[in-house]
């Protein structure tokens, strides 16, 4: 066996550091070989070392060791096997290493949790002003943010000045303030518009027939002089109607004029136009040779032209019926509904009826 230098002097110990798991524990560490031996293994038991406190320096100790004792022992060859974990003899601090990569994945995780709430709140609060403020958050995104040099250079606001005021009233009776005072001047009042109107009847000849004189009248004129008179109401051979001499007469629902006299129903408008009249007559007495129906616009001169005017013939029973509307007439104006003979007077009596609605008849 080869010769162990006696050392002069004990060597100092350190105290051995916890070594961290390796951070690849797949990874199996790599036995050294042992190297055989030509003699027997004699074991040396080793002596615990006690680990130092956690947070206090570290204490370095030496360790004297007895030179016979320490002869006694190098003078015999130990060879002690590897350890599956050696402790390193190298120098190290006494401080145990901590590993700090926890504390980075933690911090990243706080960072994106920090994160994650700010976009939720900006998402939150666009969904709000969406929904509650409409089209309102657009304007107030677009509006443009002042800065703060441009705050700075803005100038202040002018201050207001105060301007005395004298009273009006100062060295003047109340008389005298009441008569200075500016009179208020009325607005002009327009009229209401008048109500639309709208059709309805206004007359019938057969309906209203009356035994006096009045919105209807019943007249009679000699031919080709325009003079109309009111006729009598009075009952004779005939029947109680309205007459003039003899057989000339106006009924409730028919006329018979005479040789010597025109008849006429006469009817006042309350309403202005336009008005419809719907004209119907036809022969009772059949024969002679007719009459004419004429009617007249708030005229009495039965020379000038009517409105409407038709001949109905001797034989003819069924007569006519005809529609017209006049648009001149004004409340207070009349229409004259004139009947006359055409050349004999025989077989004359007619059968008559005038409707007079406004703006049109049913």
């Amino acid at each position: 066996m080869p010769d162990l230098a006696e050392p002069t002097s004990a060597p100092e110990v350190e105290q051995p550091t916890i070594e961290q798991p390796d951070e690849n524990p797949d990874e199996t560490p790599i036995e050294q070989p042992i190297e055989e031996l030509t003699e027997p293994e004699i074991e040396e038991p080793i002596e615990p070392v006690e680990e130092p406190v956690m947070g206090e320096s570290a204490q370095e100790f030496d360790q004297e060791f007895d030179q016979e004792s320490f002869d006694q022992e190098s003078s015999e060859a130990v060879l002690i096997p590897p350890l599956t974990n050696p402790v390193s003899l190298s120098p190290r601090p006494a401080s145990t290493k901590i590993n700090s990569r926890p504390l980075v994945y933690v911090g990243i995780g706080l960072l994106l949790t920090l994160l994650a709430v700010a976009v939720g709140a900006i998402f939150l609060y666009a969904v709000f002003a969406l929904v509650f403020f409409g089209g309102e958050g657009d304007d107030i995104a677009a509006a443009p943010i002042a800065t703060e040099e441009a705050v700075v250079a803005a100038p202040p606001p002018p201050t207001p000045t105060i301007t005395p005021t004298t009273d009006p009233g100062a060295g003047r009776s109340l008389a005298q303030q009441v008569s200075e005072a500016p009179t208020a001047t009325r607005a002009p009042v327009s009229p209401p518009p008048a109500p639309a109107a709208r059709p309805q009847l206004l007359a019938d000849s057969n309906i209203d027939f009356s035994s006096s004189q009045g919105n209807w009248q019943y007249l009679w004129a000699s031919p080709g002089t325009n003079t109309w008179q009111p006729m009598v109401y009075e009952s004779r051979e005939y029947g109680t109607c309205w007459y003039a001499a003899d057989y000339v007469r106006i009924c409730e629902e028919s006329g018979h004029p005479g040789d010597e006299a025109d008849i006429a129903w006469r009817w006042t408008s309350p309403v202005p136009g336009p008005i419809e009249i719907l004209l119907h007559a036809e022969k009772i007495d059949v024969g002679g040779d007719g009459v004419i129906v004429s009617v007249f616009n708030n005229t009495g001169d039965i020379s000038t032209d009517p409105v409407f005017s038709r001949p109905v013939l001797g034989n003819d029973e069924s007569g006519f019926a005809n529609r017209f509307i006049i648009d001149t007439i004004q409340p207070g104006d009349f229409l004259l509904f004139v009947m006359q003979k055409n050349e004999d007077v025989t077989f004359d009596h007619t059968d008559f009826e005038a409707t007079i609605c406004q703006i049109s008849c049913p």
